[in-house]
């Protein structure tokens, strides 16, 4: 019988089908798919990405699902709402779904209990770590507008508020790679064409900036080169919080913004050692559907 993984993120959601062997039987990416659940609007856009990716499994006839979905944590009025929801759509009963925050995936895709902590940069950014008994002890994860410090988001904005320095300074036209960049994304150099592609977009097409400032530093542009290296400090901090309370445990980076430019991990290096992995959550959210069907 096949299982079903999801990962749910903020700037897209994928999802794993695995046989009863382990081995891969379909995969797909669908719209952001998050625990968010708060207004009218996101619950639409929460419910239609996920009405898409049950429609997308539904031929693969998975008979037990894991979910990790950001913002939102188990046991949660909101994850019974989405636990519910995909029990329905795919006629399975409670014990069958289990549906969690996005980072205890992350977790365990590198550490046991108590080994470590996580330090994940996507559209957001947090640390992350499950104690022996269970316990989450977490630093940042607060949501784009207090916090998310390093991750995509935060590359994205940073690199707009120099941008619109410049324009502000009659600078903008100078130059300068990064400028370049952005506005070739921005498909806009007028702020009323910027304004609607930022306020018109939200937090991911402001995150989907970043790789714009990756080329940039790649061309030798260096207020790109500094953002992406404080990008890498802000993280490396997130994990020195949490070692102030749980002690030196090793660290693991990860996350998509990291593809954004090496510049990231260095500027993380500069503050304390780590390793920079990459591993699928989705995989491993399906592996875990699979331990939880042969239990």
């Amino acid at each position: 019988m096949n299982v079903l993984g999801i990962d749910g993120g903020a700037s897209s959601s994928k999802w794993v089908v695995l046989d009863a062997q382990g081995g891969a039987v379909a995969q797909g990416r669908v719209a952001p798919l998050i625990g968010h659940l708060f207004g009218d609007e996101m619950r639409a856009r929460v419910f239609a990405a996920l009405d898409q990716l049950l429609a997308e499994v539904k031929p693969h006839a998975p008979r037990t699902v894991v979910a990790g979905i950001t913002g939102l944590d188990a046991g949660t009025k909101e994850a019974g709402e989405i636990r519910g929801y995909i029990q329905k759509a795919l006629g399975l009963s409670e014990k069958r779904v289990v549906v969690l925050n996005d980072m205890d995936l992350a977790y365990r895709a590198y550490f046991a209990p108590g080994a470590g902590i996580v330090v994940y940069a996507g559209t957001g950014s947090v640390a992350y770590s499950i104690a022996q008994d269970g316990s989450v002890y977490r630093a940042g994860g607060h949501g784009f507008l207090i916090g998310d410090e390093g991750a995509g988001f935060w590359i994205g904005k940073t690199a707009l508020r120099h941008l619109m320095r410049w324009r502000d300074s009659g600078l903008d036209t100078a130059p300068y790679p990064l400028a370049q960049h952005l506005y070739a994304v921005l498909g806009s150099r007028d702020w009323t064409g910027i304004r609607e592609y930022v306020y018109g977009g939200g937090r991911q097409v402001v995150a989907a900036l970043a790789p714009a400032v990756g080329r940039a530093a790649e061309e030798g542009d260096e207020t790109a080169a500094q953002i992406l290296l404080q990008a890498g400090r802000e993280l490396a901090d997130l994990a020195l919080t949490l070692r102030h309370r749980l002690g030196p445990l090793p660290v693991v980076l990860c996350g998509g913004a990291l593809q954004v430019s090496p510049l990231i991990e260095q500027g993380a290096r500069e503050l304390l050692e780590l390793e920079v992995m990459y591993t699928s959550s989705a995989e491993t959210a399906a592996r875990m559907a699979l331990d939880l069907q042969n239990s």
